[in-house]
């Protein structure tokens, strides 16, 4: 089973549905009471056989936890999330959700081809973040790309359009792309969503420590583990390694629209005596070098 497979293992959208009709139960709910509320029997295509594939598939991921006699419950609470606030309770189940892909337990075989849990989409979303986004396309280059930097063939993933298509709705629902149909490499809501955890509002840091921060807590952005696992694998010609201190262009393009936003400041102390570099499009950008990280207040703007 894999998650890239959308018609075998559910949806994004069919997901929300079912941790909102939990949610809104406020106890406990049978697996039949909690498909009915959303896919009522003879009344959606195939009697609701997505909406059981979706609820298994993240039951094994443990989304879902049994609580008693075939009764079912989130496995973490959402009581604190406004219910009638649709934007803050999206943001808050993307969040649930993403640490769930991400975390130890579902990604423990990370290079198994059976029974891989998340860890078909988690080296999936960690091999796209390494890419320069400038010049990566889902559509052109995608493939070949990753025939020239993966030499082992049992471990490539953008092989057929089934599994690029499940790589696309995944990583915008998770934060990492821009749009559903693929887009671009943008993993700015992901990271946003995540700040309170990397750094606390208002103070600041060593650049170096919150980019340190935001790999334990997005571990498929530089310096995370799962990252690491990918790039271990890499032909290191087709794709080079970063400069020390430098980021790649994904993570650069989100730390520029969160400084943008007014959400991050970033400065340059001499004193701070380590220092980042981002990555533009020509390359790593000299006069884009930060030594501090601060949390600042968001303002309206304009996307990078």
């Amino acid at each position: 089973m894999s998650l890239l497979n959308l018609n075998s293992d559910g949806l994004p959208n069919i997901l929300v549905a079912l941790i909102a009709a939990m949610q809104r139960s406020r106890k406990p709910l049978a697996r039949d009471d909690l498909l009915s509320r959303i896919a009522p029997t003879g009344v959606v295509h195939k009697n609701g056989e997505m909406a059981r594939q979706t609820f298994n598939r993240w039951s094994e991921l443990g989304l879902f936890v049994e609580d008693g006699a075939n009764t079912f419950r989130l496995a973490e609470s959402l009581e604190e999330t406004p219910a009638n606030n649709e934007a803050e309770f999206l943001c808050a189940v993307q969040d649930m959700v993403r640490r769930r892909v991400l975390s130890e337990e579902n990604n423990a075989d990370f290079w198994a081809l059976k029974g891989a849990k998340a860890a078909d989409l988690t080296r999936s979303l960690a091999w796209v973040l390494a890419q320069d986004v400038y010049r990566f396309s889902f559509d052109k280059s995608a493939e070949v790309l990753e025939a020239a930097q993966l030499a082992d063939d049992d471990v490539r993933l953008m092989r057929n359009d089934t599994r690029r298509n499940g790589l696309k709705f995944w990583g915008y629902f998770l934060g990492f792309l821009r749009q559903p149909s693929g887009g671009e490499i943008d993993p700015t809501c992901a990271i946003r969503q995540s700040l309170s955890r990397c750094i606390a509002a208002g103070e600041g840091m060593l650049a170096t420590d919150f980019v340190r921060n935001l790999a334990a807590e997005l571990p498929v952005l530089d310096g995370g583990k799962w990252r690491l696992n990918v790039e271990a694998r890499l032909d290191r010609q087709a794709l080079p390694a970063l400069a020390e201190g430098q980021l790649s262009t994904s993570l650069s393009r989100a730390l520029i629209q969160l400084r943008m936003e007014g959400l991050l400041i970033l400065e340059n102390r001499a004193d701070a005596g380590t220092s980042i570099a981002l990555t533009g499009h020509d390359g790593i950008r000299a006069d884009y070098r930060y030594s501090w990280v601060r949390y600042g207040e968001p303002s309206r703007t304009k996307k990078a």
